[in-house]
């Protein structure tokens, strides 16, 4: 497990007699920044990006996208709860809701759709990457 990815409550700071892992170092598990990491699957991320990298070139790659995105979609929950052991079911499906819209905005198979307009994408994955450790604080 790279880091802890699962946002910290009051009970964990209880079991752990308040020894809570940070990622910034400053011990403060619950600030915004380190909520914000913790939501962005970065490694699923990169490896749709390898996949569609090799996927788009390829015969039948519309079909193919649709595939891979179906894999990694399944992949992220996979890898958040195997090895992150994130087990808050909200936290998983904000990190799996996190990862299509990256994929959304990427393109990958939603760019073959009729009604495909990145800036919709660009404009949500902003607002959502900002307010949503704002808003999901599991208590």
């Amino acid at each position: 497990m790279l880091f802890d990815r699962n946002i910290s409550t009051k009970r964990n700071v209880i079991l752990t007699k308040g020894v809570v892992p940070s990622i910034t170092g400053n011990g403060d598990d619950n600030s915004y920044y380190n909520r914000l990491i913790k939501m962005i699957p970065a490694e699923v991320i990169a490896f749709y990006l390898a996949l569609d990298g090799i996927v788009v070139n390829m015969n039948n790659s519309e079909t193919l996208l649709w595939v891979v995105f179906g894999i990694a979609v399944a992949g992220t929950w996979l890898y958040i709860y195997k090895a992150n052991n994130v087990t808050k079911f909200v936290q998983q499906i904000l990190i799996v809701f996190s990862f299509a819209l990256w994929v959304y905005v990427i393109g990958g198979p939603f760019k073959n759709l009729s009604w495909y307009d990145e800036n919709y994408g660009k404009l949500l994955v902003t607002v959502y990457t900002f307010f949503i450790p704002l808003i999901y604080k599991p208590e």
